[in-house]
């Protein structure tokens, strides 16, 4: 039996449009918190073409979704500097949001344990 020769990659084959700059691009979404549907209208590329190019260069996903979490890193920092400074407006909201059991403006009622309050409705009186 004869072995079978792997074939070759067509040299007059249609070029890839995963260039180093569609890559850029695509890099350029993500840090912008892009979603894959945007970051691929961005790159002007598929999002067949990038998941095809993610399952060859491994890591490039994972490193994609590191990318898409810059703007809350971000948003963070601007947070935390508005808090060194002593905004008042800022460390409301913020205490609101992390300490909801202290600060919280919402209130919620909850029967024992914290379950839901079960109520009945007698309907004896409706005809």
């Amino acid at each position: 039996m004869a072995k079978k020769k792997l074939k070759e990659p067509n040299p007059n084959g249609r070029p890839t449009v995963m260039t180093s700059e569609t890559v850029k691009k695509l890099k350029e979404g993500f840090a912008q918190g892009f979603s894959v549907d945007n970051a691929c209208i961005w790159a002007d590329v598929s999002k067949q073409t990038y998941y095809t190019y993610c399952e060859k260069e491994a890591g490039f996903l994972d490193y994609c979704k590191s990318l898409q979490k810059k703007p809350l890193i971000k948003s963070i920092l601007v947070i935390n500097k508005a808090l060194n400074e002593g905004d008042v407006s800022t460390a409301k909201w913020y205490a609101e949001r992390k300490g909801k059991d202290e600060f919280s403006l919402r209130s919620e009622l909850t029967g024992k344990d914290g379950e839901e309050i079960k109520t009945k409705i007698i309907y004896d009186d409706i005809k």
